[in-house]
């Protein structure tokens, strides 16, 4: 094992104990406000890294007023969760960032850049923010095991990512995705959906920790590990029209907090509304 795999064990398995400890302790205290302030924390570093990768591209965002958004949108979603175990995008909330943005548009940069300045400012809220919204609505879903559902969501995403990363290193030779990301190869593919797989079903083995029947498991872990791989490569198509190689260099051998969470952020609506389809009761 090189130094850099080495490195991203080390770091991986810091960041899932220091998250595990986020979530025992608001178990512990029957309280959100840990893994709230976790997901504000991380929303705000992740869309100012999404800000920066389209200033790459020549676009100049409003970035104060973005991240000011995006926590009202957190904030407001995480309310709605609380009260209801629901989610939805407040069209009011909405709209009133859209009339600032306007607003703020003409008073400081006039007609320059209108559509591209406001539109990249509102997609990355909907993109960081209102994405990892749907953490704290999982976490609130009826019958009092949303967190670990949500732990069981993250850990069937990271891994597949895990998985697909250490087979397509070891294994990988046929490329799949050569423009959009060079490294990902069919071999990574399948490790990481099987590791997905196997993870869901183990983690239904175990009655204290369970999601879902057995018979679920397999086809929850592959959705989850589908939109995970896609979730990355959606990033990876940002970062490449943009021309980087990272969103950050905050986390060694990772890059930036969206290179960690970009599976993640598109499994958490999609492992929400699974277990809205599957009718989550219990």
């Amino acid at each position: 094992m090189n130094s850099s795999h080495g490195t991203r064990i080390a770091l991986g398995t810091a960041m899932m104990t220091v998250f595990v400890g986020i979530v025992a302790l608001d178990l512990f205290l029957d309280t959100d406000v840990g893994l709230g302030c976790t997901g504000v924390l991380i929303g705000t570093v992740g869309l100012l890294e999404f800000y920066d990768i389209t200033g790459k591209k020549g676009f100049d965002p409003f970035r104060l007023s973005g991240i000011v958004g995006g926590i009202l949108v957190f904030i407001t979603c995480w309310s709605e969760a609380r009260s209801s175990g629901s989610i939805s995008l407040n069209p009011s909330l909405l709209f009133a960032i859209v009339c600032w943005l306007f607003l703020l548009q003409g008073f400081t940069r006039g007609l320059e850049n209108i559509v591209e300045n406001i539109s990249i400012t509102v997609f990355g809220i909907l993109y960081v923010f209102f994405f990892l919204s749907f953490a704290m609505a999982i976490r609130h879903l009826p019958g009092g095991n949303g967190l670990i559902m949500l732990f069981g969501i993250i850990l069937i995403a990271k891994c597949t990512d895990i998985g697909a990363y250490f087979v397509g290193k070891e294994f990988g030779s046929k490329k799949i995705f050569p423009t959009i990301s060079p490294n990902k190869t069919l071999e990574g593919l399948i490790g990481g959906l099987t590791t997905g797989m196997l993870v869901a079903v183990v983690w239904n083995l175990v009655p204290q920790i369970k999601i879902l029947p057995l018979v679920w498991a397999v086809p929850f872990g592959l959705l989850i590990g589908v939109v995970s791989v896609g979730g990355d490569l959606a990033e990876s198509m940002l970062k490449r029209d943009a021309g980087v190689k990272d969103s950050g260099n905050l986390i060694p051998s990772f890059g930036g907090v969206l290179d960690v969470m970009d599976c993640v952020l598109a499994s958490l609506p999609v492992g929400y509304y699974f277990l809205l389809f599957y009718g989550w009761n219990a």
